[in-house]
């Protein structure tokens, strides 16, 4: 019996690894399909309480509270892509500044490593940094831009269809015990990652910090990632602001307040509002940033929390599977 019992795991273990290989192979080659489609679903999930109170409270119909949620979210997108469009620009025209203060700055190191008997090609670094090719980074960032934009409007095109599409009066009590606590998280989540980015990027601004709305938003989106993403988002900006400012008391407020930000919102105020919404062990999320990340890049790494918290949910839904779900809970006995 135990024999048995053994052999039916080790080929349920067998399965579910060739399964998570064949379904990781399918997600990598149809990325250019899934990743619109996903971030499709989590906007509808997004502007679902916005639709409804519009339908319930101002007695909308659906096609017209669908359109004017999708038009308010390109209207944002209209107003934060100039922004960021012109933070570029301004960054640009201050390189010439910025790599003669790296060259100061490179030289000053080099001497003191001179000091120590320690031999380095000062002229092969200084053409080298000279030579940096900025006008193919602004191309680049430019045709990315361009890119971005194609694909922003595709998820737009597929969230109008998903919100268009019927609406279930009831749904089952499976779908509800899966979707829900995603649901909460995100948009938990959302709320807490935009204070975040504001907060920092009110920060950055009135500090008087180059490039101040770039590092807001890339605080929002990168307080997505848990645990590792708040603490880029502290360090992404140093390097600017130690070329950018002489007095060191900048940079230290420039590391110190957005760090007290981070925690007070990220460390208090989110756990208190999501408690163990997801019930993922610390280590199922980094394994869930790698192994997302591999599949889908960065948008994988930002997605990868709710992911694995529906995979996890539905795994709890079968009993062949519930050991798994245990497993990603952190419950290997």
């Amino acid at each position: 019996m135990n024999q048995a019992l053994e052999s039916n795991r080790i080929i349920t273990g067998s399965l579910f690894i060739l399964a998570i290989t064949a379904v990781a192979f399918i997600l990598n080659f149809t990325q250019p399909i899934m990743v619109p489609f996903v971030l499709a679903l989590l906007i509808r999930i997004l502007i679902d309480p916005v639709i409804d109170f519009q339908i319930k409270n101002l007695h909308v119909h659906r096609v017209i509270a669908v359109l004017v949620s999708l038009c308010f979210i390109v209207f944002l997108f209209i107003i934060i892509v100039p922004f960021i469009f012109s933070s570029v620009v301004t960054f640009l025209q201050s390189a010439d500044d910025y790599n003669s203060k790296v060259l100061i700055l490179i030289d000053t190191l080099i001497s003191k490593l001179q000091e120590i008997d320690v031999s380095i090609d000062r002229e092969t670094i200084r053409s080298s940094l000279i030579n940096l090719p900025f006008l193919d980074w602004a191309s680049a960032i430019l045709s990315n831009s361009a890119n971005f934009i194609s694909k922003f409007l595709l998820v737009v095109i597929m969230t109008l269809f998903l919100l268009l599409g019927k609406n279930p009066k009831e749904t089952s009590s499976q779908w509800n015990d899966i979707i829900s606590p995603v649901k909460k998280y995100i948009l938990t989540k959302f709320l807490t990652s935009s204070a975040t980015g504001v907060l920092a990027g009110l920060i950055y601004w009135m500090l008087g910090m180059e490039l101040a709305f770039i590092f807001g938003s890339l605080t929002f989106i990168l307080n997505f990632i848990p645990y590792f993403g708040s603490v880029i988002a502290v360090l992404i900006p140093i390097p600017i602001a130690f070329l950018q400012f002489e007095d060191p008391a900048y940079l230290v407020l420039i590391i110190l307040l957005p760090t007290i930000v981070h925690i007070i919102i990220g460390n208090i105020l989110e756990p208190k509002i999501l408690g163990a919404v997801l019930g993922l062990h610390p280590i199922t999320f980094i394994l869930s940033l790698i192994f997302w990340g591999m599949i889908w890049g960065i948008i994988g790494v930002l997605l990868a929390a709710p992911l694995t918290a529906i995979a996890k949910i539905s795994f709890e839904r079968f009993e062949t599977t519930k050991q798994i779900a245990r497993v990603l809970e952190g419950k290997i006995h």
